[in-house]
């Protein structure tokens, strides 16, 4: 899957068609927010405008659209997956969810519209996706089909409350089988639910959640929240080169998307990290220090970074939010040695995995005061290893897509992706013009630091055995 964002998808012009949901049975729900959901709403009511940080899926398939057929998948899959059918309205009393009776759903097709241009496309997927996919409206969701003469493309955008990067893989993959099978049949074959899994349910991980026990502050895991925001001022941890814009203020969001290294250089630096008793994500991590410490001297970047609370079989299919985060801070050697960086890197990251029993909303009820909050945005590296979630063997084939909306920005993010291009990185941050020379002198850094690292290589650690595999990664 190409990770992107929306001002840098390439899709070819067609007939654009919308599939929006409708319904006449939409009741409140006294079932809260999660921790997630709740931070992402509050930064919608605070900031208005560019609050839609919708994410969408993207396949092409051949032929002709078997538009009947693509009608009854998609009710099919709504009804399948409970986080399609809630979402939160706002109001002067507050935030509330609203959820729709899944045997009520219906499917509205809009009026077939030509477009002649891929940027014309691009500003009416943009535009719409914007408008419909707003988290404090609902349904925050919609779906889209570009047709052309010998194929078409299917795009399915959900605001961030109701999914995740992981979530877009299932819901391509899904989305695929089931029209399949309602193209072969009237209705999908009733043997489909078994073969695709059991859905898990979004609502019930959100209610468990909302159930969980307060947690003190002398729990060992806390205290190493507490001593984490400590060090990054009593707060979350920030880009550390100047963007060039004041914490809690956004401004419009720049992006960027490029490739790091190609196939044969991912797996030349993976075989490198494994043998200096690191991984890829953490190697990545300690170049990206690197890269800081020979721009600014800084030898500290504190970051957190996502991970994926799926390990229980009942959330492996399900559609929502399903990640947790956990703080890592990457600690430069003072002779600038990579392995002995990469070293305190993967200690940091095998500390932080430790601390996974225990939810960021309960982190947050327990520090109290201790946190605050003075951006907008967190700093934070993500990873993906698409190689290795079920269902992506063809996604080369299916030209499939991950596509972010740009909205605004108030600190740096970083996305690594690996496929079988090799690894690629997608940026948001402050369009300002200090954060756009910033940024690109960091990843040209980045990029030069790890082709260097390929080159000479490094001696292998005694004991390479301490690395943490890939399949172990964090995967959002």
């Amino acid at each position: 899957m190409h990770v992107t964002s929306i001002d840098r998808y390439l899709v070819e012009p067609g007939v654009v068609t919308e599939w929006s949901v409708t319904s006449n049975s939409v009741a409140d729900s006294p079932l809260p927010p999660s921790y997630n959901q709740r931070f992402h709403l509050d930064t919608a009511r605070t900031h208005g405008v560019g609050r839609s940080v919708w994410m969408a899926a993207a396949f092409d398939l051949p032929g002709t659209l078997d538009r009947p057929a693509l009608e009854r998948a998609l009710r099919y899959f709504i009804r399948r997956h409970d986080t399609l059918q809630t979402g939160f309205h706002a109001d002067s009393a507050g935030i509330r969810r609203v959820g729709l009776d899944p045997e009520h759903v219906e499917l509205r097709s809009s009026t077939p519209l030509a477009v002649d241009t891929a940027a014309g496309l691009r500003d009416h997927l943009r535009q719409r996706f914007t408008e419909v996919c707003d988290p404090l409206t609902f349904p925050a969701y919609t779906f889209a089909t570009i047709e052309r003469d010998s194929h078409y493309t299917v795009v399915s955008a959900f605001d961030h409350t109701l999914v995740d990067g992981y979530s877009l893989v299932i819901a391509l993959g899904e989305l695929r089988r089931i029209y399949e099978s309602c193209q072969a049949g009237v209705e999908p074959d009733p043997a489909l639910h078994v073969e695709l899994g059991d859905p898990g349910s979004f609502l019930r991980y959100c209610r468990q959640e909302a159930e969980a026990p307060v947690t003190d502050v002398a729990d060992p895991r806390v205290r190493e929240w507490a001593r984490f925001y400590s060090r990054c001022g009593g707060t979350a941890p920030s880009f550390p080169l100047d963007l060039g814009v004041e914490a809690g203020v956004p401004a419009p969001q720049g992006a960027d998307v490029r490739p790091l290294l190609d196939a044969a250089g991912t797996e030349r630096f993976e075989q490198i990290c494994l043998d200096s008793g690191g991984s890829l994500f953490t190697g990545v991590l300690t170049a990206m220090g690197s890269a800081i410490h020979e721009i600014s001297g800084s030898r500290r970047m504190p970051l957190q970074f996502p991970l994926h609370t799926r390990r229980n079989p009942q959330w492996a299919n399900a559609l929502g939010w399903l990640t947790t985060s956990a703080p890592l801070t990457v600690e430069i050697s003072t002779d600038g040695d990579f392995q002995a960086s990469l070293a305190n890197t993967h200690a940091s990251f095998r500390t932080a995995l430790t601390l996974g029993g225990v939810s960021m909303a309960q982190v947050g009820k327990a520090l109290g005061d201790g946190y605050r909050r003075t951006r907008t945005d967190v700093f934070m590296v993500s990873y993906i290893d698409y190689r290795r979630l079920p269902g992506t063997d063809d996604h080369e084939m299916l030209n499939a897509h991950h596509v972010s909306n740009v909205t605004v920005a108030d600190d740096a993010q970083f996305w690594i992706s690996r496929t079988n291009r090799g690894l690629a990185l997608r940026s948001r941050f402050p369009d300002t013009p200090v954060a756009r020379a910033t940024v690109e002198s960091f990843l040209t850094t980045l990029r030069r630091f790890l082709e260097s690292i390929c080159e000479r290589g490094v001696t292998p650690v005694a004991d390479p055995t301490r690395a943490l595999r890939l399949d172990e990664a964090p995967v959002v």
